[in-house]
């Protein structure tokens, strides 16, 4: 109970509020029920977000089946309480951006990434860059503003107040390194938290002067009147993997053909995502309850087949620089090869 109640404490802190409840021992974490014929209970925390869509195709097309793996998906409002619900032993794998998880993890949470839940294509930066940005580019993350606003670029963000989904998390530090790359000052930004369903009326009603949206919320902002004004997850990561799949380090060593297992499934399935658009965006409807016709006036999040330290290190790098992490930790322990 001690350490449930530290891990909610300091989740909430660092990212949104996170659950409560507490789950059986930590000893029992480790152990996987075993399902019907013989293949073996797993639950996954999820966010109702547009990227996991290609977890639910991968259980759809039988992909965990074929890994001797039952999927249960406990859909979770947030990854504080994703990763909250994996240390209270009510989920084996859950979802997190890599910077709250670089922040738990630094702080003594027992989290390690097992495989890639979304990201951006090699060389994504670079090529937005050279067809001067004047595409849409490949990023499920989006600053925007109200129709009217007199907002045009980060560096306008000084002084405003600006909605993101948890403080000190992954919106909060991408939105401020786009704001210093400007030539702004983010310490002058004013945050709020939101949650992703609550900044679209609120920016509306002029609450606040930006929000930071993810897929497909992006879409449905758009489809209300709002503007984009930067893309703050391509700028600051440029490439590679950015959501996660973790698990607890205790959970990996008692049971290594699982993990490997539950990574081969998954990558196969973001494989399948990215050559399946129509079926992903499909999918995405039923899990955010947005109509496909609003999600395709975007572009799809993308799912990268593996991850990389390296995607850990641009993270890290980025959080030391603002301020966010003192230092950056020791990054190879965190990555399952």
């Amino acid at each position: 109970m001690r350490s449930r109640n530290r891990l909610v404490a300091l989740l909430a802190a660092v990212t949104m509020g996170a659950l409560t409840a507490c789950g059986p021992s930590q000893s029992d974490a480790t152990d996987v029920e075993q399902g019907a014929g013989g293949k073996q209970k797993i639950t996954v925390a999820a966010l109702p977000i547009g990227s996991t869509a290609a977890l639910h195709l991968g259980i759809d097309k039988g992909y965990f089946d074929e890994e001797g793996l039952e999927v249960s998906v406990q859909t979770i409002p947030n990854p504080a309480g994703a990763m909250a619900a994996l240390q209270g032993d009510e989920a084996q794998f859950a979802y997190t951006p890599s910077m709250p998880m670089l922040t738990a993890a630094t702080q003594g949470i027992d989290l390690k990434t097992v495989a890639a839940a979304d990201g951006y294509p090699e060389n994504a930066y670079q090529d937005w860059v050279d067809s001067g940005k004047k595409t849409t580019p490949a990023d499920d993350t989006a600053v925007l503003v109200g129709e009217d606003s007199p907002i045009s670029s980060p560096r306008d963000l000084e002084g405003k107040v600006v909605a993101v989904p948890a403080r000190k998390a992954q919106m909060e530090i991408t939105i401020a390194s786009e704001v210093k790359q400007d030539g702004g000052d983010p310490s002058t930004v004013k945050w709020i938290a939101l949650s992703l369903q609550d900044m679209i009326p609120a920016l509306q009603k002029g609450r606040v002067d930006a929000i930071g949206e993810v897929t497909p919320f992006i879409e449905q902002a758009k489809s209300q009147g709002a503007r984009v004004i930067s893309y703050p997850g391509l700028g600051t990561f440029k490439e590679g993997a950015v959501g996660l799949w973790v698990a607890s380090s205790s959970f990996i060593d008692a049971n290594p053909e699982v993990i490997a297992g539950f990574r081969r499934a998954v990558h196969k399935a973001n494989t399948y995502a990215n050559e399946n658009l129509d079926e992903a965006y499909a999918k995405a409807a039923e899990i955010t309850k947005i109509p496909v016709k609003i999600l395709k006036a975007g572009d799809p999040p993308y799912w990268p087949d593996s991850v990389a330290v390296s995607d850990l290190r641009r993270a890290a790098d980025e959080m030391v620089k603002l301020g966010y992490l003192d230092e950056v930790p020791e990054l190879e322990p965190l990555v399952v090869q």
